[in-house]
């Protein structure tokens, strides 16, 4: 069959960069960040040990979905130094102050030491971090920078296995990272409807190239942008579209989440699974460059049930980082 599809040539209104908003159990709101969920109840900024303000600690929900920050009590105004001020947070960080959260810092994910370089925190883990998959790591990274950076003169984070440099899935060092690292999109109510415009890309009429869709969403405003953008190529393409799906719509997504411009999206198996004539470069990059769309995605890395080391319907290594891809977008 020809290829008969024309492409919208209207350009999407984005509202922003969004992040991650979740629930935290018991009903309050939390603030996501980082690719990462936080609830809308107010945030320290980055002085706020310096200006009396009680310090926020972040901690890991229940699900391994997202963050929540919780008022510590914690004020500069009480430690006579930083590095006293440095011991009480990281205490706090190592303690769950509510059985359905998880405490970033505790002994079982490896955490030893902190130290301050210059305005910089050093946090030391051992071996038991690199036992953890990938989200759940970088959830306790983006906890720990989100209450650290809080301090007064801390300005980023890093973090080191038994003193050796942290690397990410491709074998790169994690330099240090500041709150920033982790794209923030404070304020939004938990169930408030909000409205965006996504690019999305879908396979064309032979299942050998990409059509650009863009589509008008309305969703609640809990829901972190790339998940935002996960569900709707799960969900397939609308009528009157004139794209063809990627994926199975029994495809689970496990999780997904962005730092320092990758996104990490955890799908279960039934993605490794052929969808009729879809090629293999389709259903990947469909994906890549729809999160590319967002324009804090840089690169994607792929995990099949928290596992990266998986070949794709073999014939792909999903054991690296994939690129936008724009080669195979029909014009």
């Amino acid at each position: 069959m020809g290829k008969t599809q024309k492409m919208q040539k209207a350009r999407k209104t984005r509202t922003g960069l969004h992040n991650r908003i979740n629930r935290h159990l018991a009903g309050v709101l939390s603030l996501i960040l980082a690719c990462i969920t936080l609830s809308g109840c107010g945030m320290g900024g980055p002085d706020a040990a310096g200006t009396g303000t009680d310090i926020q600690v972040y901690y890991i929900t229940s699900d391994i979905d997202g963050l929540t920050p919780i008022s510590s009590g914690i004020e500069a105004g009480s430690y006579d130094s930083t590095e006293a001020l440095l011991g009480a947070v990281t205490d706090a960080l190592a303690t769950s102050p509510e059985a359905t959260l998880r405490a970033p810092l505790r002994a079982e994910n490896g955490f030893k030491t902190a130290r301050i370089v210059d305005n910089q925190v050093v946090l030391d883990f051992n071996e038991n971090l690199t036992s953890l998959d990938v989200i759940y790591r970088t959830l306790i990274m983006a906890a720990a920078t989100r209450t650290i950076t809080q301090i007064n003169g801390i300005d980023a984070v890093s973090g080191t296995i038994e003193g050796a440099p942290m690397l990410d899935s491709a074998g790169m060092v994690i330099g240090p990272m500041s709150a920033d690292a982790y794209v923030d999109n404070a304020g939004l109510q938990i169930n408030a409807e909000e409205r965006t415009q996504l690019t999305l890309y879908f396979a064309n009429e032979t299942g050998d190239g990409l059509v650009k869709v863009n589509r008008t969403v309305v969703y609640s405003g809990n829901i972190p942008m790339d998940k935002l953008v996960m569900q709707q190529l799960i969900n397939g393409p609308l009528e009157g579209e004139n794209a063809h799906p990627v994926m199975n719509p029994s495809c689970k997504l496990i999780n997904a989440t962005t730092q320092d411009g990758t996104c990490y999206v955890n799908l279960d198996s039934t993605f490794l699974s052929p969808v009729d004539n879809i090629s293999n470069d389709v259903a990947i990059y469909s994906i890549v460059d729809s999160l590319a769309e967002l324009g804090t995605v840089n690169k994607v890395q792929f995990l099949i049930d928290s596992d990266s080391d998986v070949m794709f319907r073999e014939a792909v290594s999903l054991n690296t980082q994939f690129d936008r891809n724009l080669d195979i977008v029909e014009e």
